[in-house]
Parts: C-alpha cells; structure tokens; sequence
C-alpha cells in the first residue's frame, strides 16, 4: 500500500490557509499514486495555538475548515490532526480518517505532555479509553497521535511514566500497521566536546526517533508509519523527520527541514537509519526558524549590529542564507574602544554576502550619555556604567534604524525588526547589557553555546571571515577587554554549561561529571569556576525574562521549557 506522509510547515490561527495547503498536498499525492494520506497532528489549527484556542470563533473555524476537507475526499482516505470541543470546555486532541466525502473514523489523543515546552493537559482532555482499528484494505490500521507513540516503557519517555502504551493496545487489538501523526519539536542532544562522551548526555531528538520508530516496528512486529510537521513556531522549530518504521529495523525516510510529501510503501525494502550532521541540521533549523517568524510575524526584514565578531558574523550569515541579500541590513557602531580590525572584518563581510552595510558613529550619543553624568558626579571614573552605555547607545542606534524611512526604503518594507545576536553561554552568565545587545526580535543564537556559534561559522565557510573566527571574542567596551577573561574560557564554560543546564545534572555530581569532559589545567579550571559560574546562572534570570525568545536546539533552553522564579534563592 503506498502512503503519502505530508510533511508539512502549518500556520498558527489560520485555519483555512492550513486546510487549503493539505488540500493541495492530498491532490498531488493522489495524482502521484498515493492509496492512503497521512497530516501531521493539528494540521488545521497549527501546533500549538495556546490560548488562542478558548476563542470560540477559531474553533468554529477549525472544525468548520475539517468538515469542509472531510466533504472533499474521494476513495483515497485523507488522515488529518485537527481539534473539536470535549464535554469538559478542554479540547479534544483528534485524528480524522476522512474518505468518500465523510469522517470514518476519529481517533483521539491519549497522551498528553506536560513537561519541558509541553503544556496539553492546559488545552486538551486526554481519552481514556483504546482507540478503535480501522480496516482498510489488506490492513487493520490503528490510529495514533505524537506521545502516543512515546509512552513504550521500554523505548519512550521512561521517565515521565506514562502507565499506559496505547500502541501495545493498539497492537494487542490486532493491528497490522500504525499511523502516527505528529508535531514534535526538534532539538540537538547536550552539548559535549568534539572527541568526548559521557553517558548522562541527553541525546538528540534524531536520535531518540532513531529508538522509537524501528524499536516499535521491530517489537510489535508491524510497520509504523510517522507524519510530523515542520517549520518554525517562535521558539520552537520542527524538523519533520516523517517516515516509514519497518519490522526489520529499516527505514524510509524524509529530508530534514523540507516541507513535501514522502510516498513510503509497506511491502517495500528501507534503508539503514542515517544519524543527521549536528552541524549543517543546526545550521538549516537556524535559518529555518530566521525564516518562518519573519513570514509568520509579518516582518520584511532585519537590521543588526555588525561588530566584526563571531556572532554578529554567524547571525548576518544566516539571515542572508534565510531571507537574501536585500532583505538584511549590518550596521557597524564602533565607539573610541573599537578597533580597525572589527570595522574591516564587518564591511568585508558585508560586502562578500552582497547585504546592506552602513557605519553608524556610537561614540556621539555615548558621550553625551558621559558628559551628563559628568555633570552630576563631577571627577567620576570610567567603569562598567560607561561598558553598559556603549551598549545600550548601539542598541538605540539598531532599534532607530528599524524606523528610518530610507533604511524601509533600502530594505523594501516598512516592517523591520532587530535581530539579536547573542549567545547562550552569554545569556546563561548574565554576560549581556539590558536594553543594549539584549534587544531583538527574536535571537536565533540565544539556545546555541558558544561551541556551537564556531560550529556554525565552520559550516558556513567563506560566509564568515576566517580572521573571525580566529581573534578572540571581544565586546571592545574598555582597553583589552577579552570576554574570556571576562568570563572563563569558553572549553571549560560551555563543558559546565552543557552538563549542568543542558543534561541537568546533579549540582553535587558537576565536578566528577567534568572530568569526563575536560583533563589537566582545563579540569581544574572549570571545576574552581563552578560556584561563580553556577551562581552568574542563579542570579542573572532577571536578565534573561527580558531577552528576546531564543530558537530552542537544545533539551533545555531558556523560555517556556525552564521556568525559574525571580524570586526564589
């Protein structure tokens, strides 16, 4: 039996724009041979519309656009996420089998997180009771929806500990192939060095499907067939990552980041699971994520600061890979403390990617910020009030373009944002100024260690400057300033960053923990910096509630997924 999987990139709050997308893809997929098309979960309203969905008006427009689908099919069935009122004023989570003009069938969501970004049980009624199986032809079909598929005490979430496995029910009730529809956000494991391994590393969500989707097919002894979206919903980014699970471990599967159709085919052979790249994977949810919230928010393009460093460098070469060279303005701001060097590297940069480039002076409103604390504390000494001016007069430069007609002009839309640049290693130690580089749009960085950043500028190649990449980072706010001596060097950093925030480990645990990762003088380091580094986290979340949202890559990101109260010691 040939299955379309429809891989494909929803639209929160819109769901007849949703409707009419899947329309076409069902089309094209009966026209390409397909006997079954399977959606990924709410793919009319979009995963996730959040409180949107109590508006009684979207509702009615949601199953108003599901009846209209159902209405539509013809011998093909069409399965297909989408959501309807439960008894208790919650939603229910649902699956449609529509065929010949009409729901067959509807399977509801039994699982429902409510863990890291997950949030369900806010939104949805979870059904109690085995879902029915479909028949269709030589098959009893069993229909499922995201955790679902999760809950294998053996292969999923074991920690959440669900107490139910609606797939084995699935299985037990003689199902002979599985459908699962999907909305699973993606991420990359816990960051560890190049070369290294620890055993408490949280691994990526690649390879946990890896796990899931053949240990079932291969357990149950049934294929597992896997629609899941894609594209970028703020914070969140969706891989797809659709496929065809097959009983002998192998598998049929559909590119990363690309919104499409896979026909799979039971009765044919698979091929060996290929481990995605964490560096280019990283690099196309980027720019995925850069592209996707400019469109969804209504933005037409992006100003940012161009500092001549490694992260304005990355952020600028993402932006053009997303959005084009005409669409991404950098303004270099240097002020007395910036070097030739930076403002060189900015302009050639600017000027190899083909984007707009202007050279903005930030030593003027710095001054003038000076010389009226001048007035008020005559004699006083320069120090970090004067670092965090600089900042925050580049930042006012950055937001004033974002409204300059002839920058609108320049760029072809007068709906400009700034893009933020930052790092998580930054964001984690507070190493940011409020209301200077800490403004933004949205931060496709903010989740991505400084590690990571360099892994990108590599992947990326002569779209960031090799000079780059090789001086030290520096914010250039005071005569020989380095952020490394600043802060710590970044090996020893991001090693306790990535176990102690990314894999969660025990404070109690973090010294041992390192020595997995780093050896020598660097060990030692980093195990000394621990109680400053652990306390900067502590002490700093003020700081980051007022950042912009960062694009989750990671098991756990700033935002939704982390919720630390300001108050708490």
């Amino acid at each position: 039996m040939r299955i379309a999987l429809l891989q494909l990139n929803a639209r929160l709050g819109d769901p007849e724009g949703n409707g009419r997308k899947l329309e076409g893809a069902y089309a094209e997929a009966i026209h390409s041979g397909a006997e079954l098309a399977l959606a990924p979960e709410l793919a009319i309203p979009g995963y996730l519309l959040e409180d949107r969905l109590w508006e009684p008006g979207i509702r009615r427009r949601i199953e108003g656009e599901s009846l209209r689908l159902a209405a539509l099919t013809g011998p093909v069935p069409l399965v297909f996420g989408t959501a309807r009122p439960a008894p208790s004023g919650r939603l229910w989570n649902e699956l449609w089998w529509c065929e010949g003009g009409l729901l067959r069938h509807c399977a509801r969501k039994r699982v429902l997180p409510s863990y890291d970004v997950f949030d369900e049980h806010r939104y949805f009624e979870p059904d109690a009771s085995p879902q029915p199986l479909v028949s269709f032809r030589d098959h009893r079909i069993g229909l499922s929806i995201c955790e679902d598929l999760w809950a294998d005490p053996q292969l999923g979430n074991v920690p959440v500990g669900y107490g139910m496995d609606p797939i084995a029910d699935l299985v037990a009730a003689g199902a002979t192939l599985i459908l699962n529809a999907s909305a699973s956000p993606s991420a990359l494991g816990s960051w560890v060095p190049a070369g290294r391994s620890a055993p408490w590393a949280i691994p990526s969500k690649d390879a946990q499907r890896r796990r899931l989707l053949p240990g079932l097919a291969q357990k149950h002894g049934i294929p597992v067939a896997y629609a899941s979206r894609v594209g970028a919903e703020s914070w969140l980014l969706f891989d797809g990552g659709s496929g065809l699970a097959l009983p002998d471990g192998r598998w049929q599967g559909c590119a990363s980041f690309r919104e499409g159709s896979l026909m799979v085919d039971p009765t044919m052979p698979g091929e060996a699971w290929r481990d995605a790249e964490e560096g280019p994977w990283l690099r196309q949810a980027l720019v995925t994520g850069i592209r996707d919230n400019l469109a969804k928010q209504g933005l037409g393009a992006v100003v940012l600061g161009l500092s001549g460093g490694i992260d304005s460098a990355v952020a600028a070469a993402l932006a053009v890979e997303a959005l084009g060279p005409d669409r991404v303005l950098g303004a270099a701001m240097p002020t007395r403390y910036s070097s030739v060097e930076s403002a060189t590297f900015a302009a050639q940069q600017a000027q190899h990617l083909g984007m707009g480039f202007l050279s903005l002076d930030a030593e003027a409103p710095f001054a003038g910020f000076a010389a009226a604390l001048e007035k008020a504390f005559p004699g006083r000494d320069f120090g970090l009030t004067d670092e965090n001016l600089q900042s925050r007069s580049r930042g006012s430069l950055l937001m004033a373009l974002t409204s300059e007609p002839e920058v609108q002009r320049r760029l072809g839309t007068d709906r400009v944002a700034v893009l933020n640049t930052g790092n998580k290693s930054e964001a984690a130690t507070g190493y940011f100024t409020l209301y200077g580089d800490g403004i933004g749009a949205f931060s496709p960085l903010g989740d991505c260690l400084k590690a990571r950043v360099y892994a990108i500028a590599q992947d990326l190649g002569e779209a960031v400057p090799r000079g780059v990449i090789d001086r030290p980072p520096t914010a250039e706010l005071r005569p020989g300033q380095t952020d490394e001596a600043s802060l710590l060097p970044y090996a020893q950093l991001d090693a306790i960053l990535g176990t102690a925030l990314e894999a969660q480990r025990p404070e109690e645990r973090l010294a041992d923990d390192l020595a997995l990762l780093l050896d020598g003088k660097a060990l030692d380091q980093a195990r000394s910096a621990l109680p400053r580094i652990l306390g900067l986290l502590r002490r700093t979340e003020f700081k980051r509630r007022q950042l912009p949202f960062a694009f989750r890559v990671s098991p756990k990101a700033f935002g939704a997924g982390r919720r630390i109260p300001l108050t708490a010691l």
